[in-house]
C-alpha cells in the first residue's frame, strides 16, 4: 500500500520555518514541485497541538505535509506526513501511526539520533503515508494521529489544526487552474470535409487537365467568381467538364473551389 518514500533527508523539517498550531496559515505552503504527471505541495513544518491527557509526553514534534495530486491519468507518489519527535529516552520506539480508525507504520527516513546531558533524549525521524481524501477531511476537522510502540507500552497523540490542510487544497485548486489541458488532435487525413458534388467534380477534372488547361480555368474562375459572365469555350474535355461543373457550383461552393485553387498554387 505505502511506497517507501526515497531521498528524505535528515535536515528536512529544520530547511524551512515551523508554523505555531494558532498561525492563519496565510503562508502555510514552502514549495510547490510540477512534475511530467502530478504537483507536488510541500507546506512548511507546525508544531502540532499534543494531547497530555494520552500516555507519556513529547519534547518536541515538528510535523510537514508534503501532498502529491495528479495531472494525467498516471498515479502520482502517495501523499506523507514526515515527523521529527523528540521524548526522553527510554528502551523503546515509536513504530506506528494511528489515525481515521487506521495503524499504519512508520518508516523511518533517517536514523534515529540521541543525546544526553542531565538526562537523555532520543529524536526519531519518520513518515507516515496519507491519502488525498484524508486530506480533504482533515481540512474540516483538523488531523488527530497517534503515534505507539509495539506492545503499546507508549503513546503520543497530537493534532494539526484544518486551516494547515486547507491552505495545501488552496493551494491545490490554484496550481490545477494553471495546468495545460493537452488536446489531442486528430490526424489531418482523417479529417474530411464533405464537399458538394459541384466541388467534388471540380477538383476531379481540375487534376485530369493539364497544366496550361488549369492556369488557363483558374484565371477564368476567379474572373467569375461571382457569377459567369465569360463562357470558357474549348476542345478539351477536362475544361469543358470544369466549366460545366464551376457553372452548377453555388456561391458559396465557388469560393470553396477558389480557396482550394489558392492553396495549389
Amino acid at each position: 500500500m505505502y511506497k517507501r518514500i526515497l531521498g528524505l533527508s535528515a535536515v528536512l523539517l529544520s530547511g524551512c520555518s515551523t508554523l505555531s498550531s494558532d498561525d492563519e496559515f496565510t503562508d502555510a505552503i514552502n514549495e510547490v514541485t510540477r512534475k511530467s504527471n502530478y504537483i507536488s505541495i510541500e507546506a512548511q513544518s507546525i508544531t502540532p497541538i499534543e494531547n497530555r491527557n494520552i500516555g507519556a509526553n513529547a519534547l518536541r514534534n515538528t510535523s510537514q505535509l508534503t501532498a502529491n495530486y495528479p495531472i494525467s491519468k498516471k498515479e502520482p507518489p502517495e501523499s506523507y506526513v514526515a515527523v521529527e519527535l523528540s521524548y526522553f529516552k527510554s528502551s523503546y520506539e515509536y513504530s506506528s501511526v494511528l489515525f481515521n480508525g487506521t495503524e499504519i507504520e512508520i518508516t523511518a527516513y533517517s536514523p534515529s539520533t540521541e543525546s544526553c546531558s542531565e538526562h537523555c533524549t532520543a529524536t526519531q525521524y519518520f513518515t507516515f503515508p496519507i491519502d488525498n481524501d484524508d486530506i480533504s477531511s482533515a481540512a474540516k476537522n483538523g488531523l488527530t494521529y497517534v503515534v505507539k510502540t509495539k506492545n503499546e507500552q507508549s503513546k503520543l497523540s497530537f493534532m494539526i489544526p484544518a486551516g494547515y490542510f486547507q491552505a495545501v487544497l488552496d493551494e491545490k485548486a490554484l496550481q490545477l487552474q494553471n495546468v495545460p489541458v493537452v488536446i489531442t488532435q486528430q490526424p489531418v487525413a482523417e479529417i474530411k470535409s464533405a464537399d458538394t458534388k459541384p466541388v467534388e467534380m471540380t477538383k476531379y477534372w481540375f487534376d485530369e487537365a493539364t497544366a496550361a488547361e488549369q492556369e488557363q480555368f483558374t484565371e477564368w474562375a476567379f474572373i467569375n467568381r461571382k457569377s459567369i459572365s465569360v463562357q470558357l469555350n474549348s476542345d478539351s474535355k477536362s475544361l469543358e467538364m470544369l466549366s460545366y461543373w464551376y457553372e452548377k457550383s453555388s456561391t458559396e461552393d465557388k469560393a470553396q473551389i477558389l480557396t482550394w485553387l489558392l492553396n495549389r498554387a
